[in-house]
């Protein structure tokens, strides 16, 4: 078991930590026994949508977690995060 300090340690990484209210971070070394719905999860874990308003195409959601947290995203995360930044946290760990 992670130490409490451990994960919050971990959890205040995330620049949107103190201002965020989703009960699902890929941060999180204890994520996998957490539960919620998929307005739960952190915004690095949504897929993107697309959506049509005015037949105009607008797409949100999808983005890459930036370079420098997730570095912190434990392995066991991994398929938690949305495709791009799953992407991005192989590419930076096949460079090392």
């Amino acid at each position: 078991m992670i130490p409490k300090e451990k994960i919050i340690e971990n959890l205040k990484r995330c620049p949107h930590f103190e201002r965020c209210s989703q009960n699902l971070c890929p941060l999180d070394f204890e994520l996998h026994l957490r539960s919620g719905k998929e307005q739960d999860k952190c915004r690095w874990m949504r897929e993107p949508k697309k959506k049509k308003i005015n037949g105009r195409e607008f797409i949100g959601g999808g983005k890459a977690m930036p370079d420098g947290i997730l570095n912190f995203v434990p392995e066991c995360n991994l398929k938690w995060l949305n495709e791009a930044s799953r992407k991005r946290w192989k590419e930076i760990k096949d460079k090392f």
